[in-house]
């Protein structure tokens, strides 16, 4: 008899016990919320200003989408529109040709989409990264035999933040155009005493994304 009380003693507390663990779910920092993923690429035109002229930009960003709202990649962006050296611009050595500008940069790219099933909807992005200026003796950084320049003065690495925002049309399920807008702030640039109101500028960015979103 004392034995057959045992036994259903264990197998009470046992359900007990069991019925408690299967209650109670494993806690996460991020909930327990089953996610869904997917990923874009895209090119993206950045019409902004530099050295107090008009410049265009080309380039791309793109990254790994969560749950239809967050995106961690990255992008990257290259001057691809002449831009002259100022007049106060010394040039080395009393060199009497012209002088032009050139910058690229790019590093890590972060969005939030609000209500991106929505036909039209927006964005909050920022890129932080590093990149790199100079100025050389030749338009758009190409020498007169068509060869890449690598004679450069002043050359300059720099810091940079670029936050922005975005408006969104879903043109199909794998592809959405987006007209944006951005403001460029550029650190640690030392380029020949030119102060950082020379390339802090805005931007009116036009991006073709491609992928699951």
């Amino acid at each position: 008899m004392k034995k057959l009380i045992c036994l259903m003693a264990i197998i009470i507390i046992s359900s007990t016990v069991h019925a408690q663990e299967k209650e109670e779910e494993v806690k996460t920092f991020f909930g327990n919320k089953e996610y869904e993923y997917g990923g874009y690429g895209c090119p993206e035109v950045k019409f902004t200003s530099f050295m107090q002229q008009f410049a265009v930009m080309a380039g791309g960003k793109g990254g790994w989408v969560i749950d239809h709202t967050f995106t961690i990649g990255g992008g990257g962006y290259g001057l691809v529109s002449s831009v002259e050296a100022p007049d106060i611009y010394n040039k080395p050595n009393n060199d009497t040709r012209e002088y032009y500008f050139q910058i690229g940069y790019g590093g890590l790219f972060l969005e939030y989409t609000y209500s991106s099933n929505s036909l039209v909807h927006f964005t909050v992005n920022t890129l932080i990264g590093a990149g790199g200026a100079s100025f050389t003796p030749y338009r758009y950084g190409m020498n007169n035999n068509m060869g890449y320049d690598n004679e450069r003065f002043d050359s300059s690495p720099f810091f940079v933040v670029e936050p922005g925002i975005g408006v969104e049309l879903n043109v199909f399920k794998f592809f959405r155009i987006e007209l944006g807008a951005s403001y460029r702030y550029i650190s640690g640039m030392d380029l020949n005493d030119f102060g950082s109101a020379w390339y802090n500028e805005p931007s009116a960015n036009l991006a073709f994304k491609f992928g699951n979103f």
